[in-house]
């Protein structure tokens, strides 16, 4: 490109000549503009910026100007010499210059610039540097989440605007936070620090209830927003963390929070109930391989050491160990005292330290395998089982020869017959070291954790065994015989000493009472049939006194003590979901028998189901039992809509309010919660089982108990009952 100065010429209109001096000043500087070349440029000694910008800085807008040009006249004056001094954008002339050097453009490349008088310099270089706006942080987020919603990839940004990638996805990162929160930004509610926190997560519900929890306080800070958003995750350095491992927890979809501003910072695994699943999964694989050998294997997720005190122990034979290890150990421990020895570490060599240090770590495991091999007695292992959890630094631990207190052998003495001095025959004991605390004995309980990973809280499986446990009262109280029959099972468990407890009934007669049971049993089923039987009882004997009230009492007749007995019977039967860890099977058979329809009696509505699981259950059922094309659209929305959408797709009247055709409908209008419904619905005579969580999806259990109750007449209630529930 030739070398040229074109000026630009423009006339001055009529108003414009007719103004204050000042402005006539500074409109005549606006006019003066003219295409320089890059050659005949140089910074002005007279440029107050004196303390260079960072090298990022300046990367940015050299890459800037490459990909877009220069947007912004530099300003300058004329010098003596026919070259110009540049008084504002230093900046854009360096770049412009280091680009002529890389021969990206010609060193004559023609620069727009306003030409002024030299007297302005330093006012016009003062004014560009301070009375300038930064661009808003949030609007910067912005701008870059609408690049890539425009088609722009992550790398022509950064190349755009001479920045790193990762950079350009930390602000994209932060560009997805509520947009409630964006808001509260700009308005000078949070600061920078605030937003940066709130990018631990992409859940927005998640984000505001953090939000509403901590804007009131009188100092918002950084750090007590990522606690309250990493308040119910697992670190990733945990034990149960290092256990299951990142690679896994994500492959089954887990969610990882990375404190993006903070290199240092802990990944945290933001779905506890599922990383809880995948470990019990993975130590119930484990504990398969001890049950044939022990009388019983636990699986627990977590033990303190002071709770294996509450068991006996047994303790492996002693045999010859393992002529190689020994020797192996035999080496180890020799070459361990040279290697000190030689000069105590002061001048060892890379090779040399890295040896030393890898000995007592293979010590450590030449002793565990040496141990592995020592076998315990079958007598031991027949009164004795294992402990299968994580230890402290996140690998499998297993305690074998854990004794339970009920299991440790009473000792028979030797006795001495008198009359003949022989002695009689001792009862050999298993070599068992009694506990050395009284503590209880800590209990198992994989189900429940399973359970919440398939979003079912322990709150709501406490309302759904409520809810069932009211369902089979009710039906309880309306059979007489079935309500006998269990009360004297109840009894006899009792009077035979087979037991301190009854596992069905609470025969003290003290009534279930769930917390909520207002709202979770109002206007239900097994209410109205509860409220019918109840007018029907014959109660005018309580208002006597004692023991006018008992003669009273027996002297009804039998229908009346019947209805009397079914009545406190069905008030005094336990809690229980099928799913239950030992779920008796004596419930089951009482539900069998009264053929208890669970689904005609319970819809899960909004209130009692669908709003209290999580969005990745509901939208699992949706995709299973309606189909895919309405499962992604659920997925689309919030969690309210979800547990509205659902209570109408799972309610009776389905296929009419929802339009789903007979198939879908009969599986929606009768699908029941796992655990829910009774085993052997439709069949009493269906021998019990217990399902086993270990090897069945919560899904796959709930198909298989409520594929009988699909069989049932939809009028299952009782006769008496059918107007009344209609």
């Amino acid at each position: 490109m030739a070398k040229s100065q074109t000026k630009v010429k423009t006339t001055k209109p009529p108003v414009a000549a007719k103004a204050a001096d000042a402005a006539t000043t500074v409109i005549a500087m606006t006019q003066d503009l003219r295409m320089i070349p890059l050659d005949q440029l140089e910074l002005s000694p007279l440029n107050v910026r004196k303390v260079a910008a960072s090298a990022s800085d300046d990367a940015e807008l050299l890459a800037s100007i490459r990909e877009n040009g220069i947007k912004q006249n530099l300003v300058v004056h004329a010098l003596t010499d026919g070259k110009f001094a540049v008084d504002a954008g230093g900046r854009r002339l360096k770049a412009l210059k280091q680009l002529a050097s890389d021969g990206v453009i010609p060193n004559d490349h023609p620069v727009s610039c306003l030409v002024e008088d030299e007297q302005n310099a330093i006012v016009t270089s003062t004014t560009e540097n301070l009375q300038r706006a930064a661009m808003h942080p949030a609007d910067q987020f912005e701008a870059f989440a609408q690049m890539i919603a425009e088609g722009r990839k992550e790398d022509d940004i950064a190349l755009k605007f001479g920045v790193s990638v990762d950079l350009v996805r930390r602000r994209l990162k932060l560009a997805r936070i509520a947009p409630e929160l964006i808001e509260q930004f700009r308005a000078g509610e949070m600061t920078l620090e605030c937003v940066m926190a709130f990018t631990l997560t992409d859940d927005h519900d998640r984000q505001m209830t953090v939000w509403n929890a901590v804007k009131d306080s009188y100092h918002i800070h950084p750090q007590s927003i990522k606690r309250q958003l990493i308040e119910t995750a697992h670190s990733a350095s945990s034990s149960i963390g290092r256990f299951v491992g990142i690679k896994a927890y994500e492959a089954a979809g887990g969610v990882l929070l990375r404190d993006l501003f903070d290199d240092n910072a802990a990944a945290h695994m933001e779905n506890p109930e599922l990383l809880e699943r995948l470990a019990i999964e993975k130590l119930q694989d484990a504990a398969k391989t001890y049950d044939a050998d022990w009388k019983w294997v636990e699986v627990h997720l977590a033990v303190d050491y002071g709770a294996f005190r509450s068991f006996g122990r047994v303790y492996p034979q002693e045999i010859e160990p393992d002529a190689d290890l020994l020797a192996e150990e035999n080496n180890l421990i020799a070459r361990e005292e040279e290697l000190a020895l030689a000069n105590d570490g002061a001048d060892w060599a890379d090779a040399e330290a890295d040896e030393y240090h890898a000995i007592e770590p293979r010590l450590r495991e030449i002793e565990a395998l040496q141990k592995a091999r020592q076998p315990y007695a079958a007598a031991d292992q027949a009164i004795s089982g294992c402990v299968v959890t994580i230890g402290h630094d996140g690998t499998l631990r297993v305690e074998k020869g854990l004794v339970r207190p009920d299991d440790i052998p009473v000792v028979q003495e030797d006795a001495k017959d008198a009359a003949d001095d022989r002695n009689q025959a001792s009862i050999t004991r298993p070599n068992v070291t009694p506990p050395t605390s009284s503590a209880p004995v800590p209990v198992s309980d994989p189900a429940t954790t399973l359970r919440k990973a398939d979003g079912i809280s322990a709150s709501l499986a406490d309302d759904l065994r409520a809810s069932r446990q009211h369902i089979l009262r009710a039906h309880l109280a309306a059979d007489y015989d079935v309500a006998f029959d269990a009360m004297l099972y109840a009894l006899c468990e009792q009077a035979l000493s087979r037991s301190y407890g009854t596992e069905a009934l609470n025969i003290s007669i003290s009534p279930f009472l769930t917390q909520n049971r207002e709202a979770l049993h109002a206007d239900t089923v097994a209410q109205k049939m509860l409220d019918a039987l109840e007018q029907d009882l014959a109660v005018e004997w309580m208002t006597l006194e004692k023991p006018d009230d008992f003669r009273a009492m027996s002297a009804l007749s039998l229908p009346q003590k019947q209805s009397l007995f079914a009545w406190a019977v069905g008030l005094a039967v336990k809690p229980q979901l099928l799913s239950d860890n030992h779920p008796t099977p004596i419930i089951e058979e009482i539900g069998a028998r009264l053929d208890v329809d669970v689904a005609a009696c319970w819809r899960p509505t909004a209130s009692t189901y669908w709003g209290r699981v999580n969005k990745g259950h509901a939208v699992s059922m949706a995709r299973k039992l309606v189909g895919d094309d309405y499962a992604e659209e659920r997925s689309r929305e919030r969690k309210g809509d979800i547990a509205a959408a659902m209570e109408r797709a799972f309610a009776e009247q389905a296929a009419e309010t929802e339009g789903f055709d007979a198939a879908v409908a009969s599986k929606t209008a009768r699908w029941l919660p796992e655990g829910m419904a009774f085993q052997g619905f439709g069949n009493a005579s269906e021998t019990f089982s217990a399902p086993d969580n270990a090897a069945a999806t919560p899904a796959e259990v709930a198909d298989v108990t409520t594929s009988s109750a699909e069989d049932a007449a939809p009028d299952a209630l009782p006769a008496f009952l059918n107007e009344t529930a209609a």
